[in-house]
């Protein structure tokens, strides 16, 4: 009975160790099942990984000892997503496509389209893979390659080997590359940066999960019909973004197909459990055409280009960052570095402090004169004007000003092409323009001329309208449209604005360089600096081709030996600039955002000179002023010496609180509060930037500057010393 009752025992045992045994075996074949990885290359930083099933992909960053996947692990698990966004959790690429019967936009992911029906295949390649994903329903085949370098790990979308088997029913849209790369689960620490306006930091897990961040990197295309505006945004003028998960953090640049991408971020809550940001590339721009059958009854269609842009790659490349300097400055600087190595951004030693000032010459208008309609000129400030208002800044003590002048040409702002480009007779003419240049020249004031390459209203004999304007996918001259910001519908009374054609805008620019400008050796191209569009006429431009052609124009005024004054620029040509103006201090402040940091600004101090916007179109003097601190920009006001109550129904109407008279005490007092900090700080980097709490924020910079700016109501002790509401303080 005892022995029986033992061998009983024994067998009931080894029964619970076969069971655990077997338990462990099958839970070491799930695990495998789903997340075995194959090494695919590796080098003295990194270690490169795919799944040949699911095409996940890891990264083992040697330096961190961190792990970087692109697909959650436990996605199967997630409690939130549901449906197609659960497999998408477990996608490389989520695909747009057009339904071509009914012009509508349908979504497929990569795990539940190809993978899953064994449509991925995988190929070895040096230093990394290309994975091809096959999506039999769709009749799509889009391969994409992985590799690894020195420093940062390389993603690209090989559009030049993307096929479309089904176009008569199926056409391709766009591509949302690896939307879930190093996203933080709802239980990890963390935020997302964006580069919206000067910058902004979305936290993980803000409970602001039924919010989204998406913004098109440049600003919108100006050929496409805009969605009317709900409220005034900033735009994304910097092809980056960021991601801070724990003590460790990476910063993705997208470096090819930067003009045609959008930069889209989630939080965890509606969605899925986890906090994400990506990269979606644009493959066949859209537009809407609407047809009327009748004066009540009209119907809108979705219309889209025909070809895939002749491009070879779109690209992404994912530097990561140093334990425990992951931030946002640490990404800042990351990105400088990829400007100072791959786009020959030099440092631009200054030793002023400049103040600058946007003068706008002259503007046209339809005035009666008789009875009798007449198109004319209206001067708002002249070449005499302009030394006067000069003058007088001296005389505040100030020694350093840069002077934008708009409009100083034939006809005023925003009106004739630049075919001509001499100085507006109501101005002064030549004689004066001359005159304000040896003024400019005996008094240390550097004068930038604005030449508009891009926007006009009235075309001429040789270049008229329907040949050099850009055109819509309706083949019709596209029409810049300003917004009502009462009702957010087009503002019919703003004079109808065209744009050159980018087949156009060498021509011209050219010319100008050779023939017109020789008065001057400094130039300024703001609407260059920060538009971009298509041409969808005869001879098709797409805005990755304006790209390029932008960037060749800059680059021929350089090597002219012009200096650039550049507003606002887009990111691919920031390192043409001598100086930059308009630069945001603010983000657009959209629902998912935390806070607003001076990201741009961080990317640019201690290389290249830069200002406000314009501080006369803020009304709120003390937070322009603790926002000037904290990007450590200069100021720049926009003013006019006459006639603002003549600026009703032209195209400068908003110029009506310009008048120079009304801002000189305004700039004599921000002047001998801020400059003596600015001085402190001159061709200093930003060294942290941080908030200690919300309205609280510590900068500091090389050598030791650091400023604590209160936004808040009330004082605020930090370190031992106050800090009085709505102020700052210096710490050295």
């Amino acid at each position: 009975m005892i022995l029986h009752r033992r061998l009983k025992i024994i067998l009931k045992i080894s029964i619970s160790v076969l069971v655990l045994l077997g338990y462990v075996q099958f839970s070491q074949f799930a695990l495998a099942n789903n997340v075995t990885y194959k090494k695919m290359a590796s080098n003295d930083r990194f270690e490169l990984y795919v799944n040949e099933k699911y095409g996940y992909i890891k990264v083992l960053d040697k330096k961190t000892n961190t792990v970087w996947l692109s697909n959650p692990e436990n996605w199967r698990d997630d409690p939130i997503a549901a449906g197609s966004m659960r497999t998408q959790l477990a996608s490389q690429m989520v695909l747009k496509y057009a339904f071509m019967e009914s012009y509508t936009v349908q979504t497929v992911n990569s795990y539940a389209g190809s993978a899953m029906k064994k449509g991925l295949k995988i190929k070895k390649i040096k230093d990394g893979f290309i994975a091809t994903y096959t999506f039999k329903k769709e009749g799509f085949i889009l391969p994409i390659s992985v590799t690894i370098n020195n420093d940062y790990v390389n993603v690209d979308i090989l559009v030049n080997q993307i096929r479309e088997i089904k176009k008569d029913k199926y056409r391709l849209v766009s591509i949302q590359l690896l939307p879930f790369f190093g996203a933080g689960s709802i239980k990890e620490s963390g935020y997302i940066v964006v580069p919206d306006g000067c910058g902004a930091v979305i936290n993980f897990n803000n409970k602001k999960g039924n919010e989204e961040y998406s913004q098109r990197v440049y600003g919108p295309d100006y050929a496409l019909v805009r969605e009317h505006n709900v409220y005034v945004t900033q735009y994304a003028r910097l092809p980056v973004f960021g991601l801070k998960k724990g003590n460790v953090g990476y910063l993705a640049v997208i470096t090819e197909g930067d003009s045609k991408s959008i930069i889209n971020a989630y939080t965890s809550g509606s969605r899925t459990s986890y906090n994400q940001v990506f990269c979606e590339f644009i493959v066949r721009e859209q537009d809407s055409i609407t047809f009327k059958e009748k004066q009540w009854n009209e119907e809108t269609f979705n219309i889209f280009e025909n070809s895939i842009p002749s491009q070879t790659k779109y690209s992404i490349r994912y530097y990561f960052l140093d334990k425990d300097k992951s931030d946002y400055v640490a990404m800042a600087e990351r990105y400088r570095e990829y400007l100072i190595k791959e786009k020959g951004l030099k440092k631009n030693n200054q030793d002023k402090l400049p103040i600058y000032i946007e003068l706008y010459g002259g503007v046209k208008k339809i005035k009666y004169i008789v009875g009798v309609p007449r198109n004319i000129t209206i001067p708002l400030t002249t070449f005499k004007d302009a030394q006067e208002i000069v003058k007088k800044i001296k005389n505040l003590g100030i020694k350093d000003v840069v002077v934008k002048y708009t409009g100083w040409y034939n006809n005023g702002v925003y009106y004739n092409l630049p075919v001509n480009l001499d100085p507006e007779g109501v101005l002064g003419g030549r004689n004066d323009l001359q005159k304000m240049l040896n003024y400019f020249s005996q008094n240390r004031t550097k004068v930038y001329f604005d030449v508009d390459f891009v926007t006009f209203r009235k075309g001429s004999l040789l270049y008229p309208i329907n040949v050099v304007a850009t055109k819509s996918m309706k083949k019709v001259p596209t029409k810049l449209i300003r917004y009502s910001p009462a009702t957010c519908y087009p503002d019919d009374n703003y004079p109808v604005l065209f744009m050159l054609s980018p087949n156009y805008v060498g021509r011209f620019v050219k010319s100008a360089i050779s023939n017109k400008l020789n008065f001057t050796k400094n130039i300024s191209i703001s609407s260059i600096s920060k538009m971009l569009y298509s041409d969808f006429g005869t001879r098709r431009i797409n805005r990755l081709q304006t790209e390029k052609i932008f960037e060749q124009i800059v680059g021929y005024v350089k090597n002219k030996g012009y200096n650039l004054l550049l507003t606002e620029p887009n990111g691919y040509l920031i390192t043409n600039a001598n100086e930059i103006v308009d630069i945001p201090i603010y983000s657009s402040k959209f629902a998912i955002e935390d806070y607003e940091i001076p990201f741009y600004q961080m990317v640019l101090r201690g290389y290249i000179p830069y200002s406000t916007p314009s501080l006369n179109d803020y009304s709120n003097e003390w937070l322009w002023k603790l926002k000037v601190l904290e990007s450590g920009s200069y100021i720049k006001f926009t003013w006019t010496a006459r006639n603002e109550d003549e600026l009703k129904e032209t195209i400068c109407d908003y110029l009506y609180s310009s008048n120079y008279k009304l801002w000189l005490d305004d700039l004599k007092k921000a002047y001998k509060e801020l400059y003596p900090v600015l001085s402190k700080i001159k061709n200093k980097k930003f060294l942290e930037h941080r908030l200690l709490k919300e309205g609280l924020v510590l900068v500091k910079f090389e050598g030791g500057t650091e400023i604590i700016i209160n936004y808040t109501s009330t004082d605020q002790k930090v370190y031992n010393t106050v800090v009085k509401a709505r102020n700052f303080k210096v710490i050295e």
